[in-house]
């Protein structure tokens, strides 16, 4: 009879498992308490305090606006900012050879942005394509930028694409926005491009806010918002392949077997060779012997006397 029997490699299956949860959160204290922030960005190098986002529940201090305006424009966008040097070419040697950018060509494009998809993206706010997004950034003096930033916590490895919905009523200037994302890193307003989604950051980003004048003047203050959109997290299931051999674990502990009129003596029925006794509880233990876990089966389960019996058990972590 084996006491304990030592797992295999063969034995352990570790798989990831993906799963989903939907969020949806309305009014501004739903945002609050879930530690949702909505931010201003503004192109614009001062400390002053008019130009600091208010101190949130997460923050012990205050975030600047115009850091916020440069960290968004750096890690985003750097790549669609067009070439500075304007009326003049831009000359540099790239592996041996020359390459020359016109006017209108960014010449930061070593950098990476984070894009969402492999279509084409462009700077231009005008451009209409059936295979291109726009990705444009105001780098006008006082050019301003709104942001909510997901907590990940919430969205987990990433937010699902074609999930997120944002609607915001208009305080000061009436009516109401509605913002969607296209699945692509792009956000949707109407039939017009106002900005981008970066689904593994979990940080939403309003460019264009001549189409958003509700966003652009009431996203701090507005107390009418609604936001929802489902994460994806991955879990790691561990698979336990507990086998039993037709000679293993083929006596019973359980208390009931015993005769206590004769003194701690099996029933006879117990010595029999036709006995086959249920399995109920599989223990897990350490190399020390001591119980880690404990799986429970629904019901007993009888080993077999001529054939492995294996019972399977799993662990989500």
């Amino acid at each position: 009879m084996s006491a304990y029997k030592q797992f295999l490699s063969t034995d352990v299956i570790v798989a990831p498992l993906v799963v989903n949860k939907s969020f949806s959160f309305e009014g501004s204290a739903s945002f609050e308490n879930n530690n949702l922030l909505r931010l201003s960005a503004v192109n614009y190098n001062s400390t002053s305090s008019n130009f600091f986002n208010s101190a949130s529940a997460v923050f012990s201090s205050s975030i600047s606006q115009g850091g916020l305006y440069n960290s968004i424009k750096q890690l985003y966008y750097t790549n669609y900012i067009p070439n500075p040097i304007s009326g003049s070419t831009y000359t540099v040697n790239y592996l041996g050879q020359t390459v020359e950018d016109d006017s209108l060509t960014n010449v930061y494009s070593r950098f990476y942005n984070y894009e969402q998809t492999s279509l084409f993206q462009t700077s231009s706010v005008g451009y209409t394509s059936n295979y291109g997004f726009e990705r444009y950034y105001n780098t006008s003096s006082g050019a301003r930028i709104q942001m909510l930033s997901i907590p990940k916590n919430l969205f987990g490895d990433y937010i699902n694409p074609n999930t997120f919905y944002f609607k915001l009523e208009g305080l000061k200037t009436g009516g109401f926005a509605i913002v969607i994302d296209n699945g692509e890193g792009i956000l949707i307003s109407g039939s017009q491009t106002v900005g981008i989604i970066n689904y593994s950051h979990g940080t939403v980003i309003f460019t264009n806010l001549s189409y958003l004048p509700q966003i652009d003047e009431n996203l701090q203050n507005a107390i009418n918002l609604t936001c929802s959109f489902q994460s994806s997290r991955t879990i790691y299931e561990t698979q336990y392949k507990c086998t039993i051999r037709p000679d293993e674990f083929n006596f019973s502990l359980n208390p009931s077997l015993i005769s206590g009129s004769t003194n701690g003596t099996l029933y006879n029925f117990v010595t029999s060779s036709y006995f086959s006794p249920y399995v109920s509880t599989v223990g897990f233990y350490n190399e020390n012997q001591e119980l880690l876990m404990v799986a429970k089966l629904g019901q007993p389960l009888p080993t077999s006397a001529t054939t492995d019996t294996t019972i399977l058990v799993n662990i989500d972590k």
